[in-house]
């Protein structure tokens, strides 16, 4: 079993708890500086012990470490302290953690049987994931202009060229959409007389009965007005000129008849 975990974990544990220790240690302070903390390496490119007392060792080793520099120091200080060491020294390695850009075709590579050279795979590789990139591209689901045609010429048995069948084929729905456009309801001006004319024996020519079917029309629609209910004037004097035998001239009658009307109404009024 591996021990190189424990040994940062132990570190903060026991860092209140050995300080006394620490102070009294035979270890001597002055020679434990910076140096003897760097020289401990661990993670993975480091030693990690491989027993429990060389753990230990190591753990007493960074404490010990720390004592040399102050013994009133932090857990929380020397965390930060080992984390500055540890960023001193990646600096100083000066490790790259950058990720190369045919990472994914090596690691594909080293998992396949390599039956072919890097370079080769790699080509290949990438092709392909191109092609796989393509492939998810959004879908053209644009219809073109003669889909129609080409669904029918399909199904058809295809005994003509498409291009004759397209031209048939268009030529037919354009006569198609032209059937179902808005049928014209408007009643031409002589359409009642045609209707009488179609019914009769047709004895006549059109155009004649024509001109007699509208004077009627007219005949007709003139009977239809409101009737005249005024009185005229003299309606008393007709009246009773029609009861009479007429042995006179209506005019003359007349008069003679308003005159004797005249001549009752002023004999009714002096009475």
């Amino acid at each position: 079993m591996k021990y190189s975990s424990m040994s940062h974990l132990l570190t903060f544990a026991v860092l209140s708890s050995v300080s006394s220790f620490a102070q009294n240690s035979y270890f001597s302070k002055r020679t434990l500086t910076r140096s003897c903390l760097l020289a401990v390496v661990t993670g993975p490119d480091g030693k990690p012990a491989s027993s429990k007392q060389e753990d230990i060792a190591l753990t007493l080793a960074i404490i010990m470490a720390h004592d040399a520099r102050s013994v009133t120091v932090t857990a929380d200080q020397l965390l930060n302290q080992m984390s500055d060491d540890l960023s001193d020294e990646d600096e100083e390695e000066g490790r790259d953690v950058s990720i190369p850009y045919d990472a994914a075709a090596k690691n594909a590579f080293e998992a396949s049987d390599k039956s072919m050279a890097y370079a080769d795979f790699k080509t290949t590789y990438e092709a392909d994931a191109v092609a796989l990139v393509k492939s998810k591209q959004p879908i053209d689901v644009s219809i073109p202009y003669d889909a129609a045609a080409k669904n029918a010429f399909e199904v058809s048995d295809k005994s003509m060229a498409y291009a004759d069948f397209k031209t048939t084929y268009e030529a037919d729905a354009v006569a198609l959409v032209k059937s179902k456009q808005p049928i014209d309801v408007s009643i031409p001006y002589d359409a009642a007389a045609k209707n009488a004319f179609e019914a009769s024996d047709k004895s006549m020519a059109y155009a004649d009965f024509k001109t007699t079917y509208e004077a009627d029309a007219v005949a007709l629609v003139k009977s239809k007005q409101p009737i005249d209910v005024s009185i005229p004037y003299d309606a008393a004097a007709k009246n009773v000129y029609e009861a009479s035998d007429k042995s006179m001239a209506y005019a003359d009658f007349k008069a003679a008849y308003e005159a004797d009307a005249v001549a009752d109404v002023i004999a009714k009024q002096t009475s």
